[in-house]
């Protein structure tokens, strides 16, 4: 049984590959909640949607390689150009002239893209557990990592080509444990492990592979041009994506900055429990017409946090 159930689905078709989606809520304004990963689909916002649904237009879709979304196994189809498209295009064809993203870990890139180099089309923008090329990620992770051939690897050892060939659902099970470590968390872990039941090793390098950047560089100049209002969240014990991302993505950016000493992984928090408190600093930004023309920050805020707390009720005076 779902907590809301989305008033519009339907499927788009980008250049051959159909997307599902789905619209909740009819809000004055819109969130996207950017797909992550080709690992999980859509259903990774489930603990968010009923909430935001009854304060906003909510959208969101299954990515290429998962869900109900169609999954090409060639490498040409995956990116972050068309990732970028894919947004786009959904926007286009739902008739979002501009939204609100929210986007972890692999989408958390495609928000700040989105932010940077179309600008007209971002309120504001969520981005938990995101990820950056200007710094170096944790040293079990590597390009040369994926390629090893142990006949029996452990830990994140598995996060190779040759093994999700031969034993991926073993490696879904590793990576979903590594992303909720939580006590309380065994719904979450079964539900990714049961997500990423939808995808397959073959789709999963397919995606690894995919080099279509789209010609959108992300260097230092490119974040700071963001002028929109950003949160970046993170949790100090990343297993996936070490805090010094976000850190950097928030400095360059001007964005405020929120790292959680527990649970490990914010991303873990973030689709565990429908807590509104991020989302209605970035929404209030919106209401009050800060987005327009609004400038970057001159030093990024970092707050520390132990716990989320939910707000049961939205402020009154953000209410849409």
């Amino acid at each position: 049984m779902r907590a809301a159930m989305p008033h519009t689905e339907g499927f788009l078709d980008r250049d051959g590959v159909k997307l599902h989606y789905e619209i909740y809520g009819k809000g004055k304004h819109t969130i996207l909640f950017v797909p992550t990963w080709t690992f999980i689909h859509s259903r990774g916002y489930k603990a968010q949607i009923p909430y935001f649904a009854d304060h906003f237009r909510c959208i969101m879709w299954d990515p290429r390689g998962n869900g109900k979304s169609d999954r090409p196994t060639d490498p040409d189809q995956y990116g972050r150009g068309h990732y970028v498209a894919d947004v786009l295009a959904m926007m286009d064809a739902t008739d979002t002239k501009s939204a609100i993203l929210v986007g972890f870990s692999l989408s958390g890139p495609v928000c700040t893209i989105l932010a940077s180099y179309h600008p007209d089309r971002v309120q504001a923008a969520i981005v938990i557990g995101t990820n950056t090329n200007l710094v170096p990620g944790h040293d079990y992770r590597t390009p040369e990592g994926f390629e090893n051939t142990e006949n029996n690897p452990t830990g994140w050892q598995k996060m190779s080509r040759k093994y999700w060939k031969d034993n991926f659902p073993d490696f879904a099970e590793f990576f979903a444990g590594q992303v909720h470590k939580e006590p309380h968390s065994t719904k979450q872990l079964e539900d990714a492990i049961s997500w990423s039941g939808q995808t397959n090793g073959e789709i999963m390098t397919a995606e690894w592979d995919g080099t279509f950047d789209g010609n959108y560089p992300l260097e230092a100049e490119h974040y700071q041009r963001i002028k929109c209002p950003m949160l970046v969240v993170h949790g100090r014990h990343d297993a996936q994506q070490p805090v010094i991302k976000s850190e950097t993505v928030a400095k360059l950016s001007g964005a405020e900055l929120v790292v959680f000493e527990r649970p490990a992984r914010a991303l873990s928090r973030a689709i565990q429990h429908p807590d509104a408190r991020f989302f209605s600093k970035a929404s209030g930004h919106v209401e009050t017409g800060r987005c327009q023309g609004c400038k970057r920050a001159p030093a990024h805020q970092t707050r520390q946090t132990r716990s989320l707390p939910v707000v049961p009720h939205w402020p009154r005076s953000r209410a849409p």
